[in-house]
């Protein structure tokens, strides 16, 4: 998620389900898994209301999809779904959450802040090696 993806993408038209089915696989639904289960574990039934788990769902989705797009270009149908891919998949979260679009647009954009925040002061760095790992199995 980039810092104007959230502003420029308006909630209510994003498709979380625009990414190809082998994109998905590979980039959303394993961190959708790992995201929500470590809300349940956190004792968050949803994952829409577990900040720190939404924040790891962004981080996750957002360097899967740089892996992904890095490593098959040749499989990238479409590199601005890949590039929302993260956006999309809080929308979807907030979607099955039932909440209204003025809220999600506000949620995604306290992701947004709160994201780009944690990558200015390097909070983040010491994850990457480990997602990257994770893409590569």
């Amino acid at each position: 998620m980039s810092v104007s993806d959230s502003r420029r993408l308006d909630p209510e038209k994003l498709d979380p389900e625009a990414l190809d089915a082998e994109a998905y696989h590979r980039v959303v639904g394993p961190a959708l898994q790992v995201a929500a289960d470590i809300a349940a574990k956190r004792g968050h039934p949803t994952l829409h209301d577990d900040m720190p788990a939404m924040l790891a769902l962004v981080e996750m989705i957002s360097h899967l999809a740089e892996r992904y797009g890095a490593d098959h270009p040749e499989r990238v149908k479409d590199a601005e779904v890949l590039d929302n891919a993260a956006t999309g998949a809080c929308v979807m979260v907030f979607q099955q959450a039932e909440m209204p679009g003025d809220a999600i647009g506000q949620c995604l954009a306290a992701l947004e802040t709160a994201h780009r925040q944690l990558h200015e002061h390097e909070v983040l760095e010491s994850a990457r090696p480990f997602i990257a790992m994770a893409f590569s199995h």
